[in-house]
């Protein structure tokens, strides 16, 4: 009996290390803040890289950089866009390790050295997870939500006061001032449903062009 379970132990400890070993970063952005992300990585060569940024919109999950490792650890940080965020609700995530950043899309291969014409900012270190998914939600103490619904009803709400829109108290809840605004948005641009990936995006570029007038 056991010559027959062996292969399937042995079966169970390649998936097992398989998986571990394709498991990535995934962060999930609990905030109803449009997300800036920035991730940090151990490498083979001994050294931390850093790249960034990619954009997380309130109650979703990305995996911003396809890199798993099985060895080292992952570093993070998150600061709210700045064209879609009110002085007021500025918000930044990591504080305990300091890694060189650009402002635009980079990767940096040794993030522990910062150039003069670079930015050193701190993430917060990740220590790998070997059971599960390495899985991180980014949290607002100052508002939170019960569902990923809510949190992205109420992305929607902050963008749409931004814009001046009277929606009502910023909630997650779908009131009527809140509904009757997205009907009129997606009804402009053949956005049907909440389709948040497509209304985040043009709900931006609306305040981008606001922004642009008033300046």
């Amino acid at each position: 009996m056991m010559q027959r379970l062996r292969p399937l132990i042995l079966l169970c400890a390649v998936l097992a290390f398989a998986d571990t070993a394709s498991a990535r970063l995934e962060v999930c952005n609990r905030t109803d803040l449009v997300l800036m992300v920035a991730v940090g990585y151990d490498t083979a060569a001994e050294r931390t890289t850093s790249e960034g940024w990619w954009r997380i919109y309130p109650g979703y999950c990305e995996v911003p950089v396809d890199v798993a490792m099985v060895k080292g650890s992952y570093y993070l940080h998150a600061e709210s866009n700045p064209r879609s965020t009110m002085p007021d609700d500025a918000f930044t995530w990591g504080d305990d390790t300091p890694l060189c950043v650009d402002l635009a899309d980079f990767r940096m291969p040794d993030a522990t050295t910062c150039p003069a014409d670079k930015i050193l900012i701190n993430f917060n270190q990740i220590d790998k997870n070997w059971r599960n998914l390495n899985k991180v939600d980014i949290l607002y103490t100052k508002r939170a939500y019960e569902s990923e619904f809510m949190t992205r009803i109420a992305g929607v709400q902050r963008l749409l006061s931004i814009l001046g829109q009277d929606i009502g108290e910023i909630d997650g809840r779908l009131g009527e001032k809140t509904v009757t605004a997205l009907d009129a948005i997606g009804l402009a641009n053949a956005v049907y449903g909440f389709d948040f990936r497509r209304i985040y995006p043009i709900l931006e570029q609306m305040i981008a062009q606001q922004q642009k007038l008033n300046n």
